[in-house]
């Protein structure tokens, strides 16, 4: 059980930890969410918060390799990247190419509308910069019935992407877990999105992965945190964390359950504690269920190898 510092240059197929932070309040030092699935140098974006077109730059991954991005729901820290991904990737070298966004309800329209208002930025660089004609994306709302456990959502030469239904509060109607089955390999990478630990549709997506990517949040904070906050705002937030979210504590068992050979952990929260600390409460907790696989809790920018 290790903590994750190295940021090897390249992997033949990796995931990228872009940004790991979660909520929609801007840190200086922090990256929204945004994880990157690579294989075959394809690129395979799961969530962009803010912070994700300058973390793709400073991987070294750039634009060129991103056909697809994958939103597990529409909290704005997974999504409020999307314009700067769209502009700046168009203006890169080599460029962003048309790019397919899926989804929940919503993002077909949210594809459609998210450069709204940068209609004169666009005219001024496509007729006097040089950089071509703007290739608007394609958005895909993905449904998934509440009585179907997974649904196929797309399928290329090197992956195979799956989703699910998973709790995150009962005021967020769609939230999606996704599982991607690497072809080459048969590696299997589950990215569990936000959601309350221990959800029935993550254990069955995630059953037998190589690497369960799952959020987590250190309960004992929260509750320091609520009590800060003047009532009922304290409450109402701790409420809301509580069942929206999971503990780090419960993950060691949920990887147990699901026969997952490596536990990641993303989008921490609160924010302001090292990936150690996440680890110092994690280890105690595996060695109670007799969970044995790998834990990783990363910094932004690592790597994973597959």
């Amino acid at each position: 059980m290790t903590e994750q510092r190295q940021r090897p240059a390249r992997f033949t197929d990796r995931i990228v930890m872009l940004g790991v932070n979660g909520g929609p309040v801007v840190g200086p030092d922090e990256a929204k969410p945004a994880l990157a699935l690579v294989v075959n140098d394809a690129v395979y974006l799961v969530d962009c918060g803010l912070d994700t077109p300058r973390q793709l730059v400073r991987a070294g991954l750039g634009f060129a390799g991103i056909r697809n991005v994958f939103i597990t729901h529409h909290h704005l820290d997974h999504t409020s990247g999307l314009p700067g991904l769209l502009l700046h990737g168009w203006t890169a070298r080599p460029p962003l190419p048309p790019v397919d966004i899926w989804g929940p309800p919503g993002t077909k329209q949210k594809a459609t509308n998210l450069l709204a208002g940068f209609g004169d930025e666009i005219a001024l660089f496509e007729s006097g910069g040089g950089f071509g004609a703007f290739m608007a994306p394609d958005g895909h709302d993905i449904e998934v019935p509440p009585d179907r456990a997974v649904v196929p959502v797309m399928e290329d030469a090197n992956v195979r992407v799956d989703a699910t239904r998973v709790f995150h509060g009962p005021e967020v109607a769609n939230a999606y877990a996704y599982r991607f089955t690497v072809k080459g390999t048969g590696k299997v990478v589950v990215f569990s999105g936000d959601t309350a630990a221990h959800d029935a549709n993550l254990a069955a997506i995630a059953k037998g992965c190589d690497v369960l990517v799952h959020e987590t949040q250190d309960n004992s904070a929260i509750e320091r945190i609520a009590a800060e906050l003047p009532f009922p705002r304290g409450e109402e937030l701790k409420k809301h964390l509580f069942e929206a979210h999971s503990s780090v504590l419960d993950l060691p068992a949920v990887a147990l359950a699901a026969q997952a050979k490596k536990l990641v952990f993303s989008h921490y929260t609160p924010v302001a504690q090292p990936p150690s600390t996440w680890l110092a409460l994690a280890v105690p907790a595996a060695e109670a269920v007799g969970y044995e696989g790998e834990i990783i809790a990363p910094n932004a920018l690592d790597v994973i190898p597959l």
